[in-house]
């Protein structure tokens, strides 16, 4: 049993948690039951938009090869970027 925290950007319903029952060893096969049961969410994920973390470790590096046990917990976490030029007053420096 694998468990996928979602943000509110692809939540599928109300709840934020999908548990995944099916055997997955990989990132890329969880991904594959995940858009059987999320229409359309493999193509959200190839955007780069979010990031993988296993068992709150960030995974930054051949993520779909990332392997899974059961038990593992995998979130789903929007990249974040922003800030501001320096000096204008609001934001991070860059």
């Amino acid at each position: 049993m694998i468990t996928v925290r979602l943000p509110a950007m692809l939540r599928a319903g109300r709840s934020d948690t999908i548990v995944v029952t099916e055997p997955v060893s990989t990132i890329g096969e969880l991904v594959g039951v995940l858009d059987r049961r999320i229409p359309g969410l493999r193509e959200q994920l190839d955007d780069s938009v979010f990031n993988f973390a296993v068992n709150d470790e960030m995974l930054l590096h051949r993520v779909r090869d990332r392997k899974l046990a059961d038990g593992d917990t995998v979130e789903l976490i929007p990249t974040i970027s922003g800030g501001r030029a320096s000096g204008t007053g609001i934001g991070f420096d860059l």
